[in-house]
């Protein structure tokens, strides 16, 4: 849940806003965001594995999608939307859709960008490269992905 402070500054419990604001005014700390998660967030329609999940993942997108120079840092490991998912544990995903299948997302989205895992780029350029991506290559990644009947990106690509 999303709450005003006695400043009127938001706050939530995830620490999530914090940490944006933080990153912001000293204009250095990156978003660590998964490689994959650079497509969920263009198709992301308020879905997710839970409440607290679905409310970071919102404020996630919606400051990345609406802040071309935010900082991100691509990973292939839990990130800032992991962290709020029910099937972390530890530093990897215990859901019937295996850490490996996952860690194979990250591994085809950073081929196809041609950027490495660690690479530091603004949210602007990030999205600009996911959405030069072949339907045939974004069917390969996303084809097997729970969320892609309800994902504006993966239908925009793959219409059927």
């Amino acid at each position: 849940m999303v709450n005003a402070n006695s400043d009127g500054c938001l706050e939530s419990p995830s620490g999530f806003l914090n940490m944006m604001e933080n990153r912001e005014a000293s204009g250095s700390e990156p978003l660590r965001i998964r490689a994959h998660h650079l497509l969920c967030m263009q198709g992301f329609q308020g879905l997710g594995y839970s409440e607290e999940f679905t409310k970071n993942m919102a404020l996630i997108t919606d400051k990345l999608l609406n802040d071309s120079t935010f900082l991100l840092e691509i990973v292939t490991e839990a990130d800032s939307i992991c962290q709020h998912c029910p099937h972390l544990v530890g530093d990897r995903c215990d859901q019937e859709h295996p850490s490996r299948k996952i860690s194979s997302m990250d591994l085809q989205v950073l081929k196809n960008l041609k950027i490495k895992s660690g690479t530091l780029i603004s949210s602007r350029e990030a999205l600009s490269l996911t959405k030069n991506l072949h339907p045939r290559v974004v069917k390969k990644i996303c084809g097997d992905c729970l969320w892609r009947d309800n994902c504006l990106y993966y239908q925009e690509k793959c219409p059927l």
